[in-house]
This record gives C-alpha cells, sequence and structure tokens, in this order.
C-alpha cells in the first residue's frame, strides 16, 4: 500500500502543477507568468494518499492477483479493527477527500501573465481569464507587508496594481512570500503604464 500512495501521491501532484502551468502559458508567452503557490496542490494528493489508498489497493489486488485472497485479507482486517474499515475510508472520500479535489481542481486556472499589451488574471473557478490594459492601472504601489489587526507588520513584499475599476492586485497574492520584489517586474510595469511606483510600508488593515 506504502508503493501505491506513494505513486499516486506523486504523480497526481505533477498532474496538478502540470495542469495549472498549461492553463496559464496556453499557447502564448509572457514576459512574466505568476503562478501560484505549489503548496496549493498539497492537498489533494495528500489526503487522497491517506483515503483512496486501501480502496485502490484492494481494486488492483481483485483485478489482477487473487481475489479470494484479496477478500479474505479486507475481512481479516475488519474483524481485527473491530469495525468495516472500507467503509468507513469510502466515507471519508465522500466527506473529505471530494471536497478537497473540487476545491483543488478550481484552484486550477489561478495565475497571472503580464504580457507586452495587458494583463491577464485567471481567478478561482473562473472559465475566462480578467484582461486588464495597462491604460488601465492608476496606481503602482511596493509594499514591504500586511498590517495586521493588532497593528503589527507583517514581512510580505509586493507590488500592487489598482486599476480604474477599483479592483486591485497583488504579486503576492496566492504565491509563497518572498524577501523582495521583483524588480525587473517592477520596471517592465512601471515602462508599460508610464507610472511610478509610490513606496509604503503597509497598507492601513483592511485595505489590502
Amino acid at each position: 500500500m506504502l508503493v501505491v500512495a506513494s505513486l499516486f501521491g506523486y504523480f497526481s501532484y505533477k498532474a496538478l502543477c502540470w495542469a495549472n502551468s498549461y492553463l496559464a502559458f496556453g499557447a502564448a508567452t509572457s514576459p512574466f507568468t505568476l503562478l501560484p503557490s505549489r503548496s496549493t496542490w498539497f492537498f489533494l494528493p495528500f489526503f487522497g494518499a491517506i483515503c483512496l489508498t486501501w480502496e485502490m489497493t484492494l481494486r488492483l489486488w481483485k483485478l489482477v492477483g487473487n481475489p479470494l485472497r484479496a477478500f479474505k485479507y479486507e475481512s481479516w482486517t475488519n474483524s481485527k479493527a473491530g469495525f468495516d474499515a472500507t467503509r468507513v475510508l469510502r466515507i471519508f472520500i465522500l466527506v473529505v477527500e471530494l471536497p478537497i479535489s473540487i476545491a483543488t481542481v478550481l484552484a486550477l486556472p489561478i495565475h497571472t501573465s503580464i504580457g507586452d499589451m495587458e494583463i491577464k488574471i485567471g481567478h478561482f473557478a473562473a472559465l475566462h481569464q480578467t484582461k486588464q490594459s495597462y491604460s488601465e492601472v492608476r496606481t503602482i504601489t511596493v509594499t514591504e507587508g500586511l498590517r495586521l489587526r493588532d497593528g503589527s507588520l507583517k514581512n510580505r513584499p509586493a507590488i500592487v496594481l489598482d486599476f480604474s475599476d477599483g479592483t486591485r492586485w497583488s504579486s503576492a497574492d496566492n504565491r509563497d512570500p518572498e524577501k523582495s520584489i521583483n524588480q525587473t517586474l517592477l520596471s517592465f510595469l512601471e515602462e508599460k503604464t508610464k507610472l511610478l511606483a509610490r513606496y509604503i510600508d503597509a497598507f492601513s488593515f483592511g485595505a489590502a
């Protein structure tokens, strides 16, 4: 079962990373493409390895091995545990793994492609990207972090764009924290928007 769990976890994680990259890059290339944190794709493989391994092992055993021995082993395991382990794990699949799987699949479109002509933003559960032209950018803000409820500063450098339609985009959204901002990206955005970035410690709590 350990082999089945390891194979499921590894290949499902790789498949999710590939799918997110495919949706982000597609057939076009952009100077900058920001993908969500790879930890986003960890939960489905991890909990799937816990919830699905027993079911997959039994089915493979019954399909390509000795079905009678598989049935006997399942019965012995249930007897030793004192409950129907197969049924319990199937409930876990419905209660735990299924919601995680749905949420993970809906997160696959998340990315930001910063191109020569426009910015394309893929959102959670969105079939289509949001497109913003550089002429719609009203301000570029470089912030050192987030202002927490207690007034303290959490270090999380980010480039923040405010658009004319009232929406806001941050380079730190859905991504792993970085020690500093991407200066090359900042220069690119300043050049495209014809705006100079303003620098602040952090937005006030609730504004970012």
